[in-house]
């Protein structure tokens, strides 16, 4: 059996004239009684103990344990090891996975013995003892700090921050949160979502521009909803690489929604669905049947188009319908959106609230551009008065520039969209008048244009074999979507 041998001794050993090669003859002697080869020593000289586990001799060990380079380290005393229990812990566990086995000269602590297998028992309970005895101290803190009514932890994400220790909506910041999870319903792009913040001169907390994987967290963090998670990281290791702690210690506490919770569900219903995939969602083909990816049947199994039958079928349920009926009764249904009243009043107020939204957007970036103003001026006057040097002046006034150039930008593309918004709106009778002609004349529309017109204003549609229900989305009349030959959109969405 090839073995090594691990030597620490510390500034008073060495003041005591206790050398290496005391430690490293004593490990030979035993290696030799044994039958076993030495091919490794690991030496560190004048270590405390408090801490060993990142030393360059530790990982070269460690390294030779997880190889199969030795199978077994000999040491003085477990001391000599580890004086912290968290690390001998560690070194327990690392041997036993790796099923290398530990031999401590003082305590005769053999773990290749059967007597000295029960070592790695006790390490393992004084392990689990630690863990529970630092849970319950570390609940009953928490508990204590709530009643005392300070904060319990952690830091505040963006859209939040602190005051008298609650947790309380960041009115600067809570816009820019909302706005992400609106921009990823749309665009189901977490790049795009980074890319459109950034272009419209919004910067993370650290004047940082945004990148994916910070939408990616702060989509997935529950804290826009409601419910805020602590207390579920630790330190990492190599056999916890991600820091987790176990779900049964993590702590749940309310706070202030920026988002509904149908909207976060909505948005990490989409992340889910693309991380199994691996892949992003591609867009709709469109020379394939007009309800392609959108029929479903009531559980909740896509429907695909049998040319034998030419019908929609589910084939685990044995769900069908006619291809020709289920356009007939879209027709119907579009028509019936068109020439409805309360559909039309639907919209009318739904425009009035984009416009709105679409307004405090606005106003929402020109305080940002004034308080980047703001700022400018206040670096602007250190530097008059020599309390910032040229060269940090500098660095610090071209990025605000850079920022209050991209809101100005936004701004100006927000009044576009707001003027188009308002024209749309004003246009609205004329648009109704030609959506009904449109579909008065479906019939003669070929596929492509009638598969655009599906994929603008359809979300799903589910079939249970008698009744259909048709998710449209909430937009205005299609007349408005100027098509072209090809069926390619050339025009807007009002």
């Amino acid at each position: 059996m090839n073995v090594g041998i691990y030597v620490r001794v510390s500034i008073i050993d060495t003041k005591n004239q206790e050398s290496p090669e005391i430690h490293e003859n004593r490990g030979r002697k035993y290696a030799e009684s044994k039958g076993w080869n030495v091919t490794k020593v690991y030496i560190l000289p004048s270590i405390s103990g408090k801490s060993t586990l990142n030393h360059s001799e530790t990982q070269r060990m460690l390294e030779d344990i997880r190889n199969g380079t030795i199978q077994t380290l000999i040491f003085s005393k477990l001391a000599r090891l580890a004086r912290n229990t968290q690390e001998l812990i560690h070194y327990s566990n690392y041997f036993q996975k790796y099923e290398a086995n530990m031999v401590s000269l003082g305590e005769h602590i053999d773990t290749s013995t059967a007597s000295g297998r029960l070592f790695y028992t006790m390490i393992g309970a004084m392990g689990q003892w630690e863990r529970e005895n630092n849970l319950e101290r570390m609940m009953a803190s928490i508990e204590t700090r709530r009643e005392m009514g300070k904060f319990v932890g952690g830091n505040v994400s963006h859209g939040y921050k602190l005051e008298n220790a609650f947790i309380v909506i960041n009115e600067e910041e809570a816009p820019v949160r909302k706005l992400i999870y609106e921009l990823f319903l749309e665009h189901k792009r977490r790049s795009v979502v980074a890319r459109i913040l950034n272009e419209r001169g919004y910067r993370t907390r650290k004047n940082k521009k945004w990148s994916d994987i910070t939408v990616t967290r702060l989509i997935k963090n529950s804290d826009a909803k409601g419910i805020r998670r602590s207390n579920y990281t630790g330190k990492r290791t190599s056999e916890n690489p991600s820091g987790l702690k176990p779900k049964s210690e993590w702590i749940f506490d309310p706070c202030p929604a920026i988002v509904s919770e149908e909207l976060w569900e909505s948005c990490n219903a989409i992340l889910r669905e693309q991380e199994a995939k691996n892949k992003q969602t591609k867009p709709l083909n469109q020379k394939v049947h007009l309800f392609t990816s959108y029929l479903y049947c009531h559980n909740d199994h896509k429907m695909s188009l049998t040319r034998k039958t030419n019908k929609y079928t589910c084939v685990q349920c044995k769900v069908r319908i006619d291809k020709d009926d289920l356009e007939e009764i879209f027709k119907t249904r579009l028509e019936q959106f068109i020439i409805s009243e309360e559909e039309v009043n639907k919209y009318s107020q739904s425009s009035n609230e984009e416009i709105q939204l679409k307004k405090d957007e606005i106003e929402f970036a020109e305080n940002n551009a004034k308080k980047i103003d703001e700022k400018m001026d206040r670096l602007l006057t250190l530097n008059i008065e020599g309390e910032i040097p040229i060269k940090g002046f500098k660095k610090h006034y071209e990025q605000l520039l850079e920022q209050k150039d991209q809101i100005e930008l936004n701004i100006q593309t927000l009044q576009r969209e707001l003027q188009e918004m308002l024209d749309a709106k004003n246009s609205f009778s004329e648009v109704l008048h030609q959506s009904k002609d449109l579909y008065s004349k479906w019939h003669t529309l070929d596929r492509p244009e009638k598969r655009y017109i599906v994929q603008s204003v359809v979300n799903r549609i589910e079939f249970d074999g008698k009744n259909i229900n048709f998710n449209l989305k909430q937009i205005a009349p299609l007349s408005s979507l100027e098509l072209s030959q090809n069926g390619q959109r050339s025009g807007t969405i009002s």
